[in-house]
């Protein structure tokens, strides 16, 4: 089963996430995307390391992500994939097809309980020249939506399920 989990900047989603995880039985792992650029996101990526179990296996993806899906141990039960924002603001225009179709294909294999977070259109950081980035964010977290059976809106640390289906695609 797939579970969507959107919300703002510093609004909880990754805390809310992480408590999901930890709550499913089994053999997991983390598979963040987002790089520190700067000191203060540096730091957030350091507190939420602090905060997690240090025997959670963690893989760090640049942009292949659905590489990095495809190559993870069939043993696993579950998987937290953090920062999908971040991972598709990373693509450039030019590329952003080619890996959002490998990453679509790449979800079909995934037999585990499977846990996405991405920030919602508006309400997350978001880089410079917005028009068309902004528009597929917002796209690409309705697909996300529509494939997972549930999806949790986080703000300021409180969860709101707004998609409860034990049927979903995935």
């Amino acid at each position: 089963m797939f579970s969507l989990v959107l919300g703002g900047a510093k609004s909880g989603k990754s805390n809310f996430a992480l408590k999901l995880f930890n709550n499913l039985q089994g053999e997991g792992a983390l598979v963040v995307t987002g790089k520190g650029l700067d000191f203060a996101f540096k730091k957030q990526i350091l507190d939420h390391r602090l905060e997690r179990n240090p025997e959670i296996k963690v893989f760090e993806v640049e942009k292949n992500l659905a590489g990095t899906l495809k190559s993870l141990p069939a043993s696993l039960d579950k998987i937290l994939i953090e920062g999908l924002d971040f991972w598709f603001f990373s693509l450039s225009k030019e590329e952003r097809e080619e890996y959002l179709e490998a990453f679509w294909e790449s979800l079909v294999f995934l037999k585990q309980e499977v846990i996405l977070v991405s920030s919602e259109v508006g309400l997350g950081l978001l880089p410079g020249k917005l028009t068309w980035e902004v528009r597929g964010l917002g796209e690409f977290n309705q697909k996300l939506a529509r494939l997972c059976a549930k999806v949790y809106l986080v703000v300021a640390g409180c969860a709101l399920k707004i998609k409860d289906q034990e049927d979903g695609l995935f």
